[in-house]
């Protein structure tokens, strides 16, 4: 599956508004430097990685689920300051972002489905994950 059949089927499944949200999403992650990469699996979706190594910011499926992540790179545990810093933000905002469990080790799903959370929700947690990641493995 092509990020274009994602986006469609994202549509199909939740109408325009899912797709208008996971396409500005991926705009705004594509400005800021990061990978988007159309997901496999039976649902699709798709990823948000940044820099070589493509540490894992967000993923989003065609289904509308948010997964947010406190363990950017797969096989290593993520350094305390760095989790920290991103279930910090997750708690402070938990009234929006309401995650299925907290605190998250490695990835959390978010209750809402990706339409029906503030958009300026989503970029702060962009932001402050991708902000984690250059301090932490960049700087």
């Amino acid at each position: 599956m092509d990020k274009l059949q994602v986006i469609q089927d994202a549509e199909k499944k939740g109408g325009k508004a899912r797709r208008e949200a996971i396409e500005r999403l991926m705009i705004y992650a594509r400005d800021k430097g990061c990978n988007i990469e159309a997901g496999g699996g039976r649902i699709g979706g798709i990823n948000f990685r940044y820099g070589g190594i493509g540490y894992a910011i967000m993923d989003l499926s065609t289904d509308g689920d948010v997964k947010l992540y406190a363990q950017p790179h797969p096989n290593k545990t993520a350094p305390e300051a760095l989790s920290n810093r991103i279930n910090k933000f997750l708690e402070d905002n938990s009234e929006v972002l309401k995650l299925k469990s907290h605190p998250i080790n490695c990835h959390g799903l978010l209750t809402e489905k990706v339409e029906n959370i503030d958009y300026t929700y989503l970029i702060e947690f962009f932001e402050t994950a991708l902000k984690a990641i250059k301090d932490t493995y960049y700087s």
